[in-house]
């Protein structure tokens, strides 16, 4: 594979951008950053300014390219979907071309942070219009947010997590001792009704026993006045 050099790359860069190829295209081609093809496109083409834009209603379109139609339409602030509609093109190639528009007025960090967050933009879009509302979209506000970012936010994630994964254990140590609970009220049970049995034993048995200590107490009884009986009967034996 051909490795090409510095000035080989810039022509090769001003060809493609020439037969109307994306910034997209061309860095894939040559292996150079947006920036710096923006600059060498900017060289070649003029810088775009106000000035530029002043007598923009008498520019005659119709022969430019697509790739030139669409800058075009964007520094005249008209969305992506608005270009894609008016130029029927797609809207993949809408994005290229948007890219390709940051770069050239010198946004390529932005257009590298489209590419490495397009997919997930809708929570950027409602961050950005939450900081908006709330007037918190100064440097004093950025700045303390990347440190909370930077610094804070890693010890609150772990905090977090830590807190997710201690509040796992306890439901699991409270689901055990549930079924300890469980067992124990079943266990206590048992002991309740064996508890209950002896009472009853108890009581019956002391019934028992009162039945028993009434007979005796009738068998003495009876035992008594038969002695007397028979203490009396030989009082008279021995008086005769």
């Amino acid at each position: 594979m051909q490795v090409l050099n510095k000035f080989e790359k810039e022509e090769l860069v001003i060809k493609m951008h020439q037969d109307g190829k994306t910034i997209r295209e061309i860095a894939s081609a040559v292996h150079m950053s947006f920036g710096d093809i923006a600059k060498v496109i900017r060289r070649i083409d003029g810088p775009t300014n106000d000035d530029s834009n002043n007598n923009s209603n008498d520019i005659d379109l119709s022969k430019k390219s697509t790739s030139t139609q669409a800058l075009y339409l964007f520094e005249n602030g008209k969305k992506p979907i608005d270009v894609a509609i008016q130029l029927d093109i797609p809207y993949s190639e809408v994005e290229d071309l948007q890219q390709e528009y940051w770069a050239l007025k010198n946004l390529d960090d932005l257009a590298c942070m489209f590419i490495d967050i397009k997919s997930d933009l809708t929570p950027f879009v409602k961050l950005f219009r939450l900081l908006e509302k709330n007037r918190m979209l100064g440097e004093k506000h950025v700045l303390k947010f990347i440190k909370y970012a930077d610094e804070e936010l890693p010890a609150l994630e772990y905090r977090c997590h830590k807190l997710g994964s201690d509040a796992v254990d306890l439901q699991i140590t409270k689901k055990q001792l549930g079924i300890e609970v469980a067992a124990l009220s079943s266990h206590i049970f048992q002991l309740e009704k064996i508890q209950k049995q002896y009472q009853m034993d108890i009581q019956q048995k002391r019934q028992i026993m009162s039945n028993l200590n009434r007979q005796i107490n009738q068998k003495i009884s009876t035992l008594e006045k038969i002695n007397e009986r028979l203490n009396s009967f030989s009082d008279k034996n021995n008086s005769m």
